[in-house]
Protein backbone atom coordinates (compact mmCIF):
# COMPACT_ATOMS: atom_id res chain seq x y z
CA UNK A 1 0.00 0.00 0.00
CA UNK A 2 1.23 3.48 -0.86
CA UNK A 3 1.86 5.97 1.94
CA UNK A 4 2.21 9.59 0.82
CA UNK A 5 2.68 12.76 2.85
CA UNK A 6 -0.57 14.70 3.18
CA UNK A 7 1.08 17.96 2.18
CA UNK A 8 2.17 16.36 -1.11
CA UNK A 9 -1.29 14.96 -1.79
CA UNK A 10 -2.83 18.40 -1.19
CA UNK A 11 -0.26 20.28 -3.26
CA UNK A 12 -1.83 23.13 -5.30
CA UNK A 13 -5.24 22.56 -3.69
CA UNK A 14 -7.05 25.61 -2.29
CA UNK A 15 -9.00 24.64 0.83
CA UNK A 16 -10.19 25.49 4.33
CA UNK A 17 -9.36 22.88 6.97
CA UNK A 18 -11.29 21.94 10.08
CA UNK A 19 -9.32 19.76 12.48
CA UNK A 20 -5.71 18.56 12.54
CA UNK A 21 -4.60 16.81 9.37
CA UNK A 22 -2.68 13.52 9.58
CA UNK A 23 0.89 13.39 8.32
CA UNK A 24 0.33 10.62 5.79
CA UNK A 25 -2.41 9.35 3.44
CA UNK A 26 -2.78 5.70 2.40
CA UNK A 27 -5.44 5.92 -0.30
CA UNK A 28 -8.29 7.88 -1.90
CA UNK A 29 -11.91 7.04 -2.67
CA UNK A 30 -15.31 8.67 -3.17
CA UNK A 31 -17.15 5.49 -2.16
CA UNK A 32 -17.71 4.99 1.57
CA UNK A 33 -17.95 1.23 0.98
CA UNK A 34 -14.32 1.03 -0.16
CA UNK A 35 -12.77 3.24 2.55
CA UNK A 36 -9.79 1.77 4.40
CA UNK A 37 -7.71 3.02 7.29
CA UNK A 38 -5.77 6.16 6.41
CA UNK A 39 -7.82 6.99 3.29
CA UNK A 40 -9.09 10.35 2.12
CA UNK A 41 -12.84 10.15 1.57
CA UNK A 42 -14.11 12.65 -1.01
CA UNK A 43 -17.77 13.57 -0.50
CA UNK A 44 -19.32 14.35 -3.89
CA UNK A 45 -22.89 15.63 -4.29
CA UNK A 46 -24.49 13.33 -6.88
CA UNK A 47 -27.70 13.05 -8.87
CA UNK A 48 -29.08 10.24 -6.68
CA UNK A 49 -27.11 10.48 -3.44
CA UNK A 50 -24.95 13.03 -1.67
CA UNK A 51 -21.55 11.82 -0.50
CA UNK A 52 -21.76 14.15 2.50
CA UNK A 53 -24.40 11.80 3.97
CA UNK A 54 -21.82 9.01 4.23
CA UNK A 55 -18.93 10.82 5.93
CA UNK A 56 -19.79 9.26 9.30
CA UNK A 57 -19.71 5.79 7.76
CA UNK A 58 -16.37 6.57 6.08
CA UNK A 59 -14.96 7.76 9.42
CA UNK A 60 -16.00 4.52 11.14
CA UNK A 61 -14.14 2.55 8.47
CA UNK A 62 -10.92 4.46 9.10
CA UNK A 63 -10.94 7.49 6.81
CA UNK A 64 -8.46 10.04 8.14
CA UNK A 65 -9.72 13.05 6.13
CA UNK A 66 -13.02 13.97 4.48
CA UNK A 67 -12.93 16.38 1.56
CA UNK A 68 -16.24 18.25 1.46
CA UNK A 69 -18.04 21.10 -0.28
CA UNK A 70 -19.68 22.02 3.03
CA UNK A 71 -18.65 21.25 6.59
CA UNK A 72 -20.68 18.54 8.30
CA UNK A 73 -21.35 18.65 12.05
CA UNK A 74 -20.60 15.86 14.54
CA UNK A 75 -17.85 14.27 12.44
CA UNK A 76 -14.79 12.96 14.29
CA UNK A 77 -12.25 13.28 11.45
CA UNK A 78 -10.66 16.40 9.91
CA UNK A 79 -12.60 17.98 7.06
CA UNK A 80 -11.22 19.94 4.12
CA UNK A 81 -13.71 22.23 2.40
CA UNK A 82 -13.20 22.89 -1.32
CA UNK A 83 -15.21 24.58 -4.03
CA UNK A 84 -15.50 21.57 -6.38
CA UNK A 85 -14.91 18.12 -4.90
CA UNK A 86 -14.83 16.38 -8.30
CA UNK A 87 -12.04 18.59 -9.61
CA UNK A 88 -10.12 18.18 -6.36
CA UNK A 89 -10.55 14.38 -6.49
CA UNK A 90 -8.80 14.41 -9.86
CA UNK A 91 -5.96 16.65 -8.63
CA UNK A 92 -5.23 14.79 -5.40
CA UNK A 93 -5.37 11.44 -7.22
CA UNK A 94 -2.68 12.64 -9.63
CA UNK A 95 -0.63 13.93 -6.69
CA UNK A 96 -1.04 10.74 -4.64
CA UNK A 97 0.13 8.46 -7.46
CA UNK A 98 2.94 10.78 -8.58
CA UNK A 99 1.38 11.90 -11.88
CA UNK A 100 1.95 8.54 -13.62
CA UNK A 101 0.49 9.74 -16.95
CA UNK A 102 3.52 12.05 -17.34
CA UNK A 103 5.66 8.91 -17.58
CA UNK A 104 3.51 7.33 -20.33
CA UNK A 105 2.53 8.03 -23.91
CA UNK A 106 -1.22 8.47 -23.38
CA UNK A 107 -3.61 8.11 -26.33
CA UNK A 108 -7.21 9.11 -25.62
CA UNK A 109 -10.07 8.20 -27.95
CA UNK A 110 -13.59 9.60 -27.80
CA UNK A 111 -16.75 9.29 -29.89
CA UNK A 112 -20.13 7.57 -29.73
CA UNK A 113 -19.11 4.31 -31.42
CA UNK A 114 -15.82 2.59 -32.23
CA UNK A 115 -13.80 3.47 -29.12
CA UNK A 116 -13.39 -0.09 -27.86
CA UNK A 117 -12.51 -1.42 -31.32
CA UNK A 118 -9.93 1.34 -31.83
CA UNK A 119 -8.29 0.60 -28.47
CA UNK A 120 -8.25 -3.13 -29.15
CA UNK A 121 -6.84 -2.88 -32.68
CA UNK A 122 -4.20 -0.26 -31.85
CA UNK A 123 -3.05 -2.22 -28.81
CA UNK A 124 -2.54 -5.34 -30.96
CA UNK A 125 -0.51 -3.29 -33.44
CA UNK A 126 1.68 -1.77 -30.72
CA UNK A 127 2.20 -5.17 -29.06
CA UNK A 128 3.22 -6.53 -32.48
CA UNK A 129 5.78 -3.73 -32.59
CA UNK A 130 7.05 -4.95 -29.20
CA UNK A 131 5.84 -1.79 -27.49
CA UNK A 132 4.76 -2.39 -23.90
CA UNK A 133 1.10 -1.37 -23.97
CA UNK A 134 -1.75 -0.95 -21.50
CA UNK A 135 -5.39 -0.11 -22.18
CA UNK A 136 -8.33 1.34 -20.22
CA UNK A 137 -11.94 1.14 -21.39
CA UNK A 138 -15.26 -0.64 -21.62
CA UNK A 139 -13.69 -4.09 -21.54
CA UNK A 140 -11.69 -3.27 -18.38
CA UNK A 141 -7.96 -2.56 -18.42
CA UNK A 142 -5.03 -4.54 -19.69
CA UNK A 143 -1.35 -4.69 -18.86
CA UNK A 144 0.37 -6.25 -21.86
CA UNK A 145 -1.81 -9.33 -22.54
CA UNK A 146 -3.34 -9.64 -19.05
CA UNK A 147 -6.94 -8.45 -18.59
CA UNK A 148 -8.55 -6.91 -15.48
CA UNK A 149 -12.27 -6.13 -15.26
CA UNK A 150 -13.85 -2.71 -14.56
CA UNK A 151 -17.46 -1.46 -14.78
CA UNK A 152 -17.16 1.96 -16.45
CA UNK A 153 -16.07 3.13 -19.88
CA UNK A 154 -13.87 5.59 -18.02
CA UNK A 155 -13.31 4.78 -14.30
CA UNK A 156 -13.25 7.47 -11.60
CA UNK A 157 -10.18 9.71 -11.53
CA UNK A 158 -8.53 7.96 -8.55
CA UNK A 159 -9.01 4.61 -10.32
CA UNK A 160 -7.48 5.92 -13.55
CA UNK A 161 -4.37 7.19 -11.79
CA UNK A 162 -4.14 3.93 -9.84
CA UNK A 163 -4.25 1.95 -13.09
CA UNK A 164 -1.66 4.21 -14.70
CA UNK A 165 0.54 3.83 -11.62
CA UNK A 166 0.37 0.06 -12.23
CA UNK A 167 1.27 0.69 -15.87
CA UNK A 168 4.43 2.56 -14.83
CA UNK A 169 5.33 -0.16 -12.31
CA UNK A 170 5.09 -2.73 -15.11
CA UNK A 171 7.21 -0.76 -17.56
CA UNK A 172 4.31 0.18 -19.87
CA UNK A 173 5.21 2.71 -22.58
CA UNK A 174 1.84 3.34 -24.25
CA UNK A 175 -1.52 3.77 -22.52
CA UNK A 176 -4.56 3.73 -24.82
CA UNK A 177 -7.72 4.95 -23.15
CA UNK A 178 -11.41 5.24 -23.98
CA UNK A 179 -12.60 8.68 -22.88
CA UNK A 180 -16.35 9.01 -22.39
CA UNK A 181 -18.36 12.23 -22.48
CA UNK A 182 -19.32 11.62 -18.84
CA UNK A 183 -15.68 11.44 -17.77
CA UNK A 184 -14.91 14.70 -19.56
CA UNK A 185 -17.94 16.48 -18.14
CA UNK A 186 -17.39 15.10 -14.62
CA UNK A 187 -13.68 16.06 -14.49
CA UNK A 188 -12.41 12.47 -14.24
CA UNK A 189 -9.60 13.01 -16.75
CA UNK A 190 -8.69 16.63 -15.97
CA UNK A 191 -5.24 15.70 -14.70
CA UNK A 192 -4.29 13.07 -17.25
CA UNK A 193 -1.41 14.18 -19.46
CA UNK A 194 -2.67 13.12 -22.88
CA UNK A 195 -0.28 13.06 -25.84
CA UNK A 196 -2.74 12.06 -28.57
CA UNK A 197 -6.46 12.66 -29.08
CA UNK A 198 -8.57 10.54 -31.46
CA UNK A 199 -12.17 11.21 -32.57
CA UNK A 200 -14.29 8.41 -34.08
CA UNK A 201 -17.84 9.73 -34.64
CA UNK A 202 -20.87 11.36 -33.04
CA UNK A 203 -24.45 10.09 -33.05
CA UNK A 204 -27.46 10.11 -30.69
CA UNK A 205 -26.45 8.93 -27.21
CA UNK A 206 -26.37 10.02 -23.55
CA UNK A 207 -28.86 12.83 -24.06
CA UNK A 208 -30.42 11.83 -20.73
CA UNK A 209 -27.25 13.31 -19.22
CA UNK A 210 -26.22 16.01 -21.70
CA UNK A 211 -29.79 17.03 -22.70
CA UNK A 212 -28.82 18.33 -26.18
CA UNK A 213 -26.57 17.17 -29.03
CA UNK A 214 -24.69 20.48 -28.81
CA UNK A 215 -23.85 19.85 -25.14
CA UNK A 216 -22.87 16.25 -25.94
CA UNK A 217 -20.48 17.36 -28.70
CA UNK A 218 -19.09 20.14 -26.52
CA UNK A 219 -18.28 17.61 -23.79
CA UNK A 220 -16.49 15.35 -26.28
CA UNK A 221 -14.36 18.23 -27.62
CA UNK A 222 -12.91 18.80 -24.14
CA UNK A 223 -10.50 15.92 -24.75
CA UNK A 224 -8.93 17.86 -27.62
CA UNK A 225 -8.43 20.90 -25.43
CA UNK A 226 -6.28 18.69 -23.18
CA UNK A 227 -3.84 17.72 -25.96
CA UNK A 228 -0.61 19.80 -25.78
CA UNK A 229 0.86 21.54 -28.82
CA UNK A 230 3.62 18.91 -29.02
CA UNK A 231 0.99 16.15 -29.38
CA UNK A 232 -1.37 15.40 -32.27
CA UNK A 233 -5.04 14.73 -32.95
CA UNK A 234 -6.65 12.33 -35.41
CA UNK A 235 -10.15 13.16 -36.60
CA UNK A 236 -12.80 11.39 -38.70
CA UNK A 237 -13.29 13.78 -41.62
CA UNK A 238 -16.52 12.02 -42.64
CA UNK A 239 -18.31 13.00 -39.44
CA UNK A 240 -20.52 16.09 -39.57
CA UNK A 241 -18.96 17.42 -36.37
CA UNK A 242 -15.34 17.04 -37.54
CA UNK A 243 -14.82 20.80 -37.81
CA UNK A 244 -15.81 21.34 -34.16
CA UNK A 245 -13.13 18.91 -33.04
CA UNK A 246 -10.49 20.49 -35.27
CA UNK A 247 -11.30 23.91 -33.83
CA UNK A 248 -11.04 22.62 -30.25
CA UNK A 249 -7.31 21.87 -30.32
CA UNK A 250 -4.10 23.83 -30.76
CA UNK A 251 -1.96 20.85 -31.77
CA UNK A 252 -1.33 19.47 -35.26
CA UNK A 253 -4.38 17.66 -36.62
CA UNK A 254 -4.59 14.73 -39.03
CA UNK A 255 -7.72 13.37 -40.69
CA UNK A 256 -8.97 10.03 -41.97
CA UNK A 257 -11.86 9.17 -44.29
CA UNK A 258 -13.33 6.29 -46.29
CA UNK A 259 -14.74 8.65 -48.91
CA UNK A 260 -12.57 11.79 -49.09
CA UNK A 261 -9.17 11.49 -50.76
CA UNK A 262 -8.21 14.88 -49.32
CA UNK A 263 -7.83 13.25 -45.91
CA UNK A 264 -4.35 12.37 -44.64
CA UNK A 265 -5.39 8.71 -44.42
CA UNK A 266 -7.89 6.90 -46.67
CA UNK A 267 -8.61 3.53 -48.27
CA UNK A 268 -6.92 3.59 -51.67
CA UNK A 269 -8.42 0.19 -52.42
CA UNK A 270 -10.65 -2.04 -50.34
CA UNK A 271 -12.53 -5.30 -50.80
CA UNK A 272 -15.18 -6.41 -48.29
CA UNK A 273 -16.14 -10.08 -48.04
CA UNK A 274 -17.92 -12.39 -45.64
CA UNK A 275 -14.61 -13.48 -44.15
CA UNK A 276 -13.10 -10.03 -43.72
CA UNK A 277 -11.51 -6.97 -45.29
CA UNK A 278 -8.58 -6.63 -47.67
CA UNK A 279 -7.20 -3.37 -48.97
CA UNK A 280 -4.55 -0.70 -49.11
CA UNK A 281 -4.49 2.37 -46.88
CA UNK A 282 -2.88 5.51 -48.25
CA UNK A 283 -1.01 6.93 -45.28
CA UNK A 284 0.11 10.40 -46.38
CA UNK A 285 1.63 8.87 -49.51
CA UNK A 286 2.85 5.64 -47.93
CA UNK A 287 1.03 2.33 -48.49
CA UNK A 288 -0.22 0.05 -45.73
CA UNK A 289 -1.50 -3.33 -46.96
CA UNK A 290 -4.31 -4.69 -44.80
CA UNK A 291 -5.84 -8.15 -44.38
CA UNK A 292 -8.34 -8.51 -41.56
CA UNK A 293 -10.91 -11.05 -40.39
CA UNK A 294 -13.11 -8.21 -39.17
CA UNK A 295 -16.02 -7.23 -41.40
CA UNK A 296 -18.57 -4.45 -41.89
CA UNK A 297 -18.36 -0.81 -43.00
CA UNK A 298 -17.85 0.37 -39.43
CA UNK A 299 -14.72 -1.79 -39.22
CA UNK A 300 -13.39 -0.01 -42.31
CA UNK A 301 -13.38 3.06 -40.06
CA UNK A 302 -12.03 1.23 -37.01
CA UNK A 303 -9.13 -0.33 -38.93
CA UNK A 304 -8.34 2.88 -40.83
CA UNK A 305 -8.32 4.99 -37.67
CA UNK A 306 -6.17 2.51 -35.73
CA UNK A 307 -3.66 2.09 -38.55
CA UNK A 308 -3.46 5.86 -39.09
CA UNK A 309 -2.66 6.39 -35.41
CA UNK A 310 -0.06 3.62 -35.46
CA UNK A 311 1.58 5.18 -38.53
CA UNK A 312 1.73 8.57 -36.79
CA UNK A 313 3.34 6.86 -33.79
CA UNK A 314 6.10 5.62 -36.09
CA UNK A 315 5.07 1.97 -36.50
CA UNK A 316 6.21 0.37 -39.78
CA UNK A 317 3.62 -0.76 -42.35
CA UNK A 318 4.58 -4.46 -42.14
CA UNK A 319 4.17 -4.39 -38.35
CA UNK A 320 0.79 -2.68 -38.66
CA UNK A 321 -0.33 -5.46 -41.01
CA UNK A 322 0.96 -8.10 -38.58
CA UNK A 323 -1.01 -6.55 -35.71
CA UNK A 324 -4.25 -6.31 -37.69
CA UNK A 325 -3.88 -9.87 -39.03
CA UNK A 326 -3.50 -11.20 -35.48
CA UNK A 327 -7.05 -10.15 -34.54
CA UNK A 328 -9.63 -12.92 -34.87
CA UNK A 329 -12.39 -10.99 -33.13
CA UNK A 330 -13.04 -8.12 -30.74
CA UNK A 331 -14.80 -9.38 -27.58
CA UNK A 332 -18.48 -8.43 -27.62
CA UNK A 333 -18.20 -6.70 -31.00
CA UNK A 334 -19.87 -8.73 -33.76
CA UNK A 335 -18.67 -11.83 -31.95
CA UNK A 336 -19.82 -14.82 -33.98
CA UNK A 337 -20.97 -18.26 -32.83
CA UNK A 338 -21.80 -21.26 -35.04
CA UNK A 339 -23.13 -24.78 -34.56
CA UNK A 340 -24.01 -27.45 -37.15
CA UNK A 341 -27.52 -27.01 -38.54
CA UNK A 342 -28.05 -23.84 -36.49
CA UNK A 343 -28.27 -20.14 -37.45
CA UNK A 344 -25.16 -17.99 -37.16
CA UNK A 345 -25.35 -15.82 -34.04
CA UNK A 346 -23.62 -12.46 -33.60
CA UNK A 347 -23.36 -10.81 -30.19
CA UNK A 348 -22.65 -7.07 -30.19
CA UNK A 349 -22.55 -4.21 -27.70
CA UNK A 350 -24.52 -1.90 -30.05
CA UNK A 351 -26.80 0.27 -27.92
CA UNK A 352 -27.41 3.41 -30.00
CA UNK A 353 -29.49 3.97 -33.16
CA UNK A 354 -26.33 4.56 -35.21
CA UNK A 355 -24.64 1.41 -33.87
CA UNK A 356 -27.80 -0.57 -34.70
CA UNK A 357 -27.68 0.80 -38.25
CA UNK A 358 -24.01 -0.13 -38.66
CA UNK A 359 -24.25 -3.63 -37.22
CA UNK A 360 -27.55 -4.69 -38.80
CA UNK A 361 -26.59 -3.29 -42.19
CA UNK A 362 -23.36 -5.32 -42.05
CA UNK A 363 -25.19 -8.49 -41.04
CA UNK A 364 -27.74 -8.06 -43.82
CA UNK A 365 -24.91 -8.44 -46.32
CA UNK A 366 -23.73 -11.65 -44.64
CA UNK A 367 -27.05 -13.47 -44.99
CA UNK A 368 -27.25 -16.49 -47.25
CA UNK A 369 -29.87 -16.72 -50.02
CA UNK A 370 -33.37 -16.71 -48.55
CA UNK A 371 -31.90 -16.23 -45.09
CA UNK A 372 -33.57 -13.92 -42.56
CA UNK A 373 -32.20 -11.65 -39.87
CA UNK A 374 -33.70 -11.96 -36.38
CA UNK A 375 -32.74 -9.30 -33.84
CA UNK A 376 -32.90 -9.71 -30.06
CA UNK A 377 -32.56 -6.46 -28.12
CA UNK A 378 -33.71 -4.26 -25.27
CA UNK A 379 -32.75 -0.81 -23.98
CA UNK A 380 -30.97 0.24 -20.81
CA UNK A 381 -32.92 1.86 -17.99
CA UNK A 382 -32.27 5.35 -16.65
CA UNK A 383 -30.79 6.36 -19.99
CA UNK A 384 -32.01 8.53 -22.85
CA UNK A 385 -35.60 7.44 -23.58
CA UNK A 386 -35.65 9.24 -26.94
CA UNK A 387 -33.34 6.73 -28.60
CA UNK A 388 -35.51 3.70 -27.76
CA UNK A 389 -38.10 4.05 -30.56
CA UNK A 390 -35.30 4.96 -32.97
CA UNK A 391 -33.51 1.70 -32.19
CA UNK A 392 -36.76 -0.21 -32.72
CA UNK A 393 -37.30 1.50 -36.07
CA UNK A 394 -33.80 0.55 -37.23
CA UNK A 395 -34.15 -3.04 -36.02
CA UNK A 396 -37.50 -3.38 -37.80
CA UNK A 397 -36.01 -2.02 -41.04
CA UNK A 398 -33.44 -4.80 -41.26
CA UNK A 399 -35.09 -7.71 -39.44
CA UNK A 400 -37.77 -10.22 -40.37
CA UNK A 401 -38.48 -10.53 -36.64
CA UNK A 402 -37.47 -8.54 -33.55
CA UNK A 403 -37.51 -10.15 -30.11
CA UNK A 404 -37.81 -7.32 -27.58
CA UNK A 405 -36.43 -8.17 -24.16
CA UNK A 406 -34.81 -6.68 -21.07
CA UNK A 407 -31.33 -5.17 -21.12
CA UNK A 408 -30.16 -3.47 -17.90
CA UNK A 409 -33.37 -1.94 -16.52
CA UNK A 410 -31.45 -0.47 -13.57
CA UNK A 411 -33.97 1.48 -11.44
CA UNK A 412 -36.55 1.91 -14.20
CA UNK A 413 -39.70 -0.18 -14.71
CA UNK A 414 -38.90 -2.74 -17.46
CA UNK A 415 -42.47 -2.48 -18.75
CA UNK A 416 -42.06 1.26 -19.31
CA UNK A 417 -38.79 0.70 -21.18
CA UNK A 418 -40.46 -1.86 -23.45
CA UNK A 419 -43.40 0.48 -23.98
CA UNK A 420 -40.98 3.15 -25.26
CA UNK A 421 -39.32 0.61 -27.58
CA UNK A 422 -42.60 -0.64 -29.03
CA UNK A 423 -43.66 2.90 -29.95
CA UNK A 424 -40.98 2.81 -32.66
CA UNK A 425 -42.42 -0.19 -34.56
CA UNK A 426 -44.74 0.37 -37.50
CA UNK A 427 -46.24 -3.14 -37.47
CA UNK A 428 -47.08 -5.33 -34.47
CA UNK A 429 -46.46 -8.44 -36.58
CA UNK A 430 -42.74 -7.56 -36.71
CA UNK A 431 -41.97 -8.09 -33.04
CA UNK A 432 -42.62 -10.27 -30.02
CA UNK A 433 -41.92 -9.35 -26.38
CA UNK A 434 -40.14 -11.90 -24.18
CA UNK A 435 -38.86 -10.16 -21.05
CA UNK A 436 -36.50 -12.91 -19.85
CA UNK A 437 -33.38 -12.38 -21.95
CA UNK A 438 -32.27 -16.02 -22.00
CA UNK A 439 -35.76 -17.13 -23.03
CA UNK A 440 -35.75 -14.46 -25.75
CA UNK A 441 -32.53 -15.89 -27.18
CA UNK A 442 -33.91 -19.45 -26.99
CA UNK A 443 -37.03 -18.34 -28.86
CA UNK A 444 -34.99 -16.66 -31.61
CA UNK A 445 -32.97 -19.85 -32.11
CA UNK A 446 -36.14 -21.96 -32.33
CA UNK A 447 -37.66 -19.61 -34.92
CA UNK A 448 -34.52 -19.50 -37.10
CA UNK A 449 -33.08 -21.99 -39.56
CA UNK A 450 -29.48 -22.62 -40.57
CA UNK A 451 -29.60 -19.98 -43.33
CA UNK A 452 -30.65 -17.25 -40.90
CA UNK A 453 -28.62 -14.85 -38.79
CA UNK A 454 -29.48 -13.86 -35.21
CA UNK A 455 -28.21 -10.55 -33.85
CA UNK A 456 -28.16 -10.20 -30.04
CA UNK A 457 -27.56 -6.54 -29.33
CA UNK A 458 -26.96 -4.26 -26.37
CA UNK A 459 -24.81 -6.10 -23.85
CA UNK A 460 -21.90 -7.54 -25.81
CA UNK A 461 -19.11 -8.46 -23.40
CA UNK A 462 -21.07 -7.63 -20.22
CA UNK A 463 -21.32 -10.40 -17.63
CA UNK A 464 -24.18 -8.99 -15.58
CA UNK A 465 -27.75 -7.68 -15.76
CA UNK A 466 -28.34 -4.65 -13.55
CA UNK A 467 -31.74 -4.56 -11.80
CA UNK A 468 -32.54 -2.08 -9.01
CA UNK A 469 -28.87 -1.47 -8.20
CA UNK A 470 -27.92 -5.16 -8.11
CA UNK A 471 -25.73 -6.72 -10.80
CA UNK A 472 -26.99 -10.24 -11.36
CA UNK A 473 -24.62 -12.65 -13.15
CA UNK A 474 -25.64 -12.89 -16.80
CA UNK A 475 -23.87 -13.06 -20.15
CA UNK A 476 -25.31 -13.20 -23.68
CA UNK A 477 -22.11 -14.93 -24.75
CA UNK A 478 -22.36 -17.60 -22.06
CA UNK A 479 -26.03 -18.22 -22.90
CA UNK A 480 -25.24 -18.71 -26.60
CA UNK A 481 -22.30 -21.02 -25.79
CA UNK A 482 -24.53 -23.08 -23.51
CA UNK A 483 -27.34 -23.35 -26.08
CA UNK A 484 -24.88 -24.25 -28.84
CA UNK A 485 -22.91 -26.71 -26.70
CA UNK A 486 -19.75 -24.66 -27.06
CA UNK A 487 -18.70 -24.62 -23.39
Amino acid sequence: MLRVKTKDVLKNIFYTAKGNLPEYICGITNNSNTVKKGFIYVAIPGCRTDGHNFIGEAAKKGASIAIVERFVENIDIPQIKVENARKVLSKISANFYGHPSKKLNVIGVTGTNGKTSFVYILSKILLSAEKKTGTIGTLGFTILDKFYSTDLTTPESFQIHSIMYKFVENGIEYAIMEVSSHSLELNRVNDIDFDVGVFTNISHDHLDFHKTMDAYVRAKTKLFQLIPEKGFCLINLDDRFAERFMEATKCVTYTYSISDYNAHFYWEYVQEAEDGIKGIINAMGSKIHIESRLSGKFNLYNILCSCACAHLLGIEAKTILKGVESIERIPGRLEEFRAPGKPRIFVDFAHTPDAFENVLNALTHLRKDKGNLITVFGCGGNRDRRKRPKMAKTAEKYSSLCVVTNDNPRFEDPDEIIKDILSGFSNKANYIVIKDRKEAIEYAIREANENDIIAILGKGHENYQEIKGVKHPYSDIDVVKELYGLK
